[in-house]
Order: structure tokens, then C-alpha cells, then sequence
């Protein structure tokens, strides 16, 4: 047998195999919660950022209340001196009746942000103040 009839013979049996997708059906239903159907819901990211220069780009994650997912993430700078009004809508596939928005330190704890909030139309933005509460 020839170097090429092994690998003929190798790329035939690797055609027969059964390939698997990334996510299992088990795996799908087991994060059925995180996974949407193409539903999405619409959240709006909202408040002030502080004055100043701006040294660096912060991750904010935005968690679900209730059951502390992570359901979406927005890159935002530190402070600016140019603009401070931050409203941001975007689309998550959860949909809560609450959010929280904020940072994970280094040791992995979840720090909630001072001054933005994450409304949706299960908590509207209250007036005199920021939502989220």
C-alpha cells in the first residue's frame, strides 16, 4: 500500500465519522436560559460618565438580577473631558426585570457602577435618579 492509498483510505474513514456540532443538544438545554431562539430584547445602558482625562477603556458588564448572568458587555472609557452623557441601546437575549451594570475586580467579585444603570421596559428610568435599584 502507497503513502497516498493511507491517506485516500484516511480521508474516507474521517468522511464516515459522525461530527458532532460545538454544543451538544444536552449542553443546549442545559444553558437553554442563556441561549435565545433569535429573541432578543432591548436594554438601554444610561447615565454620566466622570470628568477627566481619560487613561483607559473599562468593560462593564451587564448581569441579570436575578440570577447573576452575564448578559451582555459595553466598553466605555474611564472619565472624559469631550462628553459624559452615555445612553447606549442594545439587544440581550434575556429578558429580566432587573439589571445590574458593572466591573469584576481581580479577585472575581462583581463592583457595581456609581454612575450608569441599565434600564428596560420592566424597569423604566424613575424620575430623580437613575434605575437599577
Amino acid at each position: 500500500m502507497s503513502k497516498s492509498d493511507r491517506a485516500d483510505e484516511s480521508a474516507i474513514s474521517y468522511q464516515q465519522q459522525n461530527v458532532l456540532p460545538p454544543l451538544t443538544a444536552v449542553g443546549i438545554a442545559k444553558y437553554g436560559g442563556l441561549l435565545s431562539a433569535g429573541v432578543s430584547h432591548e436594554i438601554v445602558v444610561i447615565g454620566s460618565l466622570p470628568r477627566g482625562e481619560t487613561t483607559q477603556t473599562v468593560t462593564f458588564f451587564i448581569v441579570d438580577r436575578a440570577t447573576k448572568t452575564i448578559v451582555s458587555q459595553v466598553n466605555l472609557p474611564d472619565a472624559s473631558n469631550s462628553f459624559n452623557a452615555v445612553e447606549m441601546r442594545l439587544k440581550v437575549g434575556r429578558y429580566a426585570s432587573a439589571y445590574d451594570i458593572g466591573t469584576f475586580d481581580a479577585n472575581g467579585e462583581f463592583k457595581l457602577c456609581q454612575f450608569i444603570s441599565v434600564r428596560s421596559s420592566l424597569n423604566p428610568l424613575q424620575p430623580g435618579g437613575l434605575s437599577g435599584e
